[in-house]
């Protein structure tokens, strides 16, 4: 796999051979002033990346619902809504 960069902005035809070495399985980094924004990979990258971030979103979630599980049980202090909403009225 071959890695190289292409500076925005870039003409179609750099985009195109972006997109063509992408399917081949390369991957082009866009930069930008001299900062990598972003970067032009194989859908199946893209794809494992997406569902990496989407399981570990899910992980934080299961985790923060354990938690607070556990703090009502040792007796976390609550609030009912109604009067939650009547604090914040005034």
């Amino acid at each position: 796999m071959r890695n190289r960069t292409l500076r925005i902005p870039a003409t179609a035809a750099a985009v195109e051979d972006a997109v063509e070495e992408a399917v081949v399985g390369g991957v082009v980094l866009l930069e930008q002033d001299g900062q990598v924004v972003a970067a032009v990979v194989p859908y199946a990258v893209a794809a494992a990346g997406l569902n990496a971030l989407y399981a570990a979103e899910d992980l934080a979630d299961r985790l923060l619902g354990r938690r607070l599980i556990a703090d009502l049980q040792l007796g976390m202090e609550t609030i009912r809504l109604d009067d939650l909403r009547r604090e914040m009225a005034l």
